[in-house]
């Protein structure tokens, strides 16, 4: 499944997206393989992330709204936040991709959702903490590997809603409701 889907990603995407997408792949096998489990999903959910990224907007937004989640108008308004979604269901009929852990991990990386499960988080993790990105240093990257996966998460929604609170962008409901969630299990933002 890897294989195919960076074929199709090597014909439909950008150079750099293209780098993004396997470099996440390379972390989430790290993550995983830190973690203890099954480095094989993590490394799909990696390379599929971004695979509906550079689509049309009107695609975006036709694939994601037959996906079982409703959008809402704030992300018909802005379908980036729906390319994870309109992934998943590409992956789903396109590759028919039938892994639920999967699914989720790439549906939900964007914005995290609560009740993601393993592979979900390490793919929010990954794709904000890869290499590539330069919005963080090395440094702030260590840190974040020293912590727990749930701590991990925490710290990038703290980090991703102060972000878009100084740029005055709005905070859509499923990462507040991830960060309420994490912050309510014990954990300190």
């Amino acid at each position: 499944m890897y294989n195919r889907i960076k074929r199709y990603l090597e014909q439909n995407v950008t150079q750099s997206r293209l780098e993004h997408s396997m470099a996440t792949s390379r972390m989430c096998g790290y993550l995983c393989n830190l973690f203890g489990i099954d480095e094989a999903p993590g490394k799909i959910a990696g390379i599929a992330h971004d695979i509906a990224r550079e689509l049309h907007d009107n695609e975006k937004i036709a694939l994601a709204e037959k996906d079982i989640y409703t959008t809402t108008p704030y992300e018909r308004e802005h379908p980036v936040l729906l390319h994870g979604r309109a992934g998943a269901v590409l992956l789903s009929e396109q590759f028919s991709l039938s892994d639920e852990p999967v699914l989720q991990a790439v549906r939900w990386h964007t914005t995290g959702h609560t009740g993601m499960g393993v592979i979900g988080k390490i793919l929010f993790v990954a794709d904000y903490i890869e290499p590539g990105r330069t919005h963080i240093d090395d440094a702030y990257r260590q840190k974040i590997l020293k912590m727990s996966l749930d701590a991990m998460v925490l710290e990038i929604l703290s980090k991703e809603i102060t972000h878009l609170r100084n740029s005055g962008n709005a905070i859509v409901e499923d990462s507040i409701l991830l960060y309420d969630d994490l912050l309510n299990s014990g954990l300190k933002g």
